[in-house]
C-alpha cells in the first residue's frame, strides 16, 4: 500500500519508496501506514479491505523538526472512521523530544466521530485476541 512521507514518490522502475502494509491472519485485516500523510486515493485504496485494526502515526507536521510529516492526531481518527477500522491505534507520540505529540487531540476527535479506538503507552502491549473472538 503506497505511504506518502510527505508526498507519494516513486523510484526509477515507477515503485513507491514508502509503504504500508495490510496483514491478513486468522481472518483479521491489520493495516499499519507506516509514516505518511493523507493523500489523494488512500481512502479508496484502503477500502479494498475490511480494516480490523490500523496503526497510524500521528505527530503530524512541523517542518522546524526537519523530519518528514505524518498524520495530526484528527487526521488519524477521521482516516480510521472513513475506512470503516473497527479500532484506531495511534503511534508516532510521546517518542523523541524533537519529534513528538500527545494523543489528546487523536483522542478527543476519535471520540467525538465514535471511532473506537486504544492509546497505548510506552511498553504497553496490545492482543487482538478480544476483537478477532467477536470478528
Amino acid at each position: 500500500m503506497p505511504a506518502a512521507h510527505d508526498r507519494l514518490e516513486k523510484d526509477e522502475n515507477g515503485r513507491h519508496r514508502f509503504l504500508g502494509y495490510v496483514v491478513e491472519f486468522g481472518g483479521a485485516f491489520i493495516y499499519h501506514s507506516g509514516d505518511t500523510v493523507l493523500y489523494d486515493g488512500m481512502r479508496e485504496w484502503l477500502r479494498r479491505w475490511p480494516i480490523d485494526v490500523a496503526l497510524l502515526p500521528i505527530n503530524g507536521r512541523a517542518p522546524e523538526r526537519r523530519v518528514a510529516g505524518n498524520l495530526w492526531g484528527r487526521e488519524a481518527a477521521q482516516l480510521g472512521k472513513d475506512i470503516g477500522a473497527r479500532l484506531v491505534i495511534p503511534c508516532h507520540y510521546e517518542m523523541f523530544e524533537f519529534n513528538t505529540a500527545i494523543p489528546d487531540e487523536f483522542v478527543a476527535e476519535c471520540q467525538r466521530l465514535d471511532q473506537p479506538y486504544r492509546v497505548l503507552r510506552a511498553g504497553e502491549r496490545w492482543s487482538s485476541a478480544e476483537l478477532l473472538l467477536h470478528h
